[in-house]
């Protein structure tokens, strides 16, 4: 027994160090001796979890909660791999059993207020996880989790000092650095916010989203956003993207160039288009303008979680999950209807955008896209947010190489940021 338990502490030496695949040799090792044993069983499950093995993680943690149903640690094993797989209903089951199991569980606590806040369910969310931060005042996790929360709530300042108190208890935990680094850059405390996204890549040089976030605060020019970055920001975002974009940050754009297209189409004497995509649909906000102006509609964007939200409005014949000029090369229909709302802001240069759309377009096919305006001189620039901003000229100049001339354009505010609105440009392209 004592070489097993010797066995089982290098194990998970070794999953603490982040050498999974030798800590699942050695967890395996020692199941065979101990086929039953739940601890074993569930570190084993998460470390198949951290390694990608989802399928094995989940049988894994499924075997140590039937083994010890009334073991509250395995029911939360088991709700981490569920929130993997993007099965967030069993995920707060397992969590609510832990909770019932042992009352006022503080891990408990903060993995259901965690989940309930990715659901939208934000007012219960942060009651658990005070809650939590209450009971064990001294946990990274339960403290970065409310930062996050106070964020996602405008209350910036608050949510640093939690978060700051999260990184001095965990300096090398990657998500709260790349919080923190985030509450600074809404502060417009750039350099801070470079230091510790600096520490981050040191730590994880594949780090994309840290990449192009330290280019952002640095004043560098780069060509698009990482996929990593946009998946990241929103699948986040997902379960709460129509109602903070539409209602609190004041979005119209869908709806106004949709009206833009419906005078184009009448000035012109068209009534509908037949084909038509939506690249960057998102959670369907513009397929609800345009839906009603085109026969067929196919959605493409790279956040699983909100195409999740699309589906269920049933406005797309077709919805596929691909980076959006990656979609565009490798697709074999054309399409007279390219929308494009929220889009160009990912995308830096349009030369390879505008080429996807070309190749793809019938003739008279007409892009429907928007932009956040730059000022001054440039043709495009990566802001501190981590979008892009264009001048009006790149664009137009960009889309008459390929063959489009500008048939509209308004100006237009896109959204408010910090309180304040952010100024852009509406534009209707006509391949000729």
């Amino acid at each position: 027994m004592s070489n097993l338990q010797t066995l089982f502490s290098e194990a998970i030496h070794l999953h603490q160090q982040g050498l999974l695949e030798e800590a699942i040799a050695k967890y395996q090792a020692i199941l065979q001796s101990l086929p039953v044993n739940v601890n074993v069983l569930g570190n084993l499950g998460l470390a198949c979890r951290d390694l990608g093995d989802l399928s094995a993680a989940l049988r894994y943690c499924r075997r140590a909660a039937d083994a010890a149903p009334d073991d509250s640690s395995q029911q939360l094993n088991l709700g981490a791999v569920y929130e993997s797989m993007d099965q967030p209903d069993d995920a707060r089951n397992c969590y609510q059993k832990a909770l019932t199991l042992t009352p006022g569980n503080p891990k408990a606590l903060n993995n259901l207020g965690k989940l309930l806040h990715m659901q939208g369910n934000t007012e219960q969310g942060l009651k658990l996880i005070r809650e939590s931060v209450a009971i064990e005042p001294n946990s990274p996790l339960a403290l970065n989790n409310l930062g996050v929360i106070l964020s996602s709530l405008g209350q910036i300042k608050t949510a640093i000092k939690y978060t700051e108190r999260s990184l001095s208890l965990a300096p090398r935990h990657p998500e709260t650095l790349y919080n923190l680094a985030g509450l600074y850059n809404c502060e417009e405390r750039y350099p801070e916010a470079a230091q510790l996204l600096e520490r981050l890549l040191e730590l994880q040089s594949d780090h994309e989203s840290a990449r192009h976030m330290l280019a952002a605060a640095r004043g560098k020019v780069t060509n698009a956003a990482p996929k990593q970055y946009i998946v990241e920001t929103f699948d986040k975002y997902a379960h709460k993207f129509d109602h903070h974009l539409t209602e609190s940050l004041g979005y119209d754009a869908p709806e106004t160039l949709a009206t833009m297209t419906r005078e184009f189409l009448a000035t012109n004497e068209h009534s509908s288009f037949t084909r038509g995509i939506d690249l960057g649909c998102g959670t369907g906000l513009s397929g609800a303008a345009f839906s009603p102006l085109t026969a067929s509609l196919t959605g493409v964007d790279l956040s699983p979680l909100m195409l999740e939200q699309a589906r269920e409005k049933n406005l797309y014949q077709q919805l596929e999950c691909q980076e959006v000029i990656e979609f565009l090369q490798g697709d074999r229909n054309c399409y007279d209807l390219f929308i494009a709302t929220d889009v160009l802001i990912y995308i830096g240069n349009l030369e390879p955008f505008f080429a996807a759309i070309q190749a793809r377009s019938e003739n008279c096919s007409i892009i429907a896209c928007s932009i956040e305006r730059l000022e001054g001189d440039g043709e495009y620039k990566l802001c501190t947010s981590g979008r892009y901003a264009h001048s009006r000229d790149y664009l137009t100049t960009q889309a008459e190489k390929f063959g489009f001339t500008c048939v509209a354009h308004r100006d237009h505010t896109i959204r408010k940021e910090n309180g304040k609105w952010i100024v852009g440009d509406l534009f209707l392209l006509q391949i000729k």
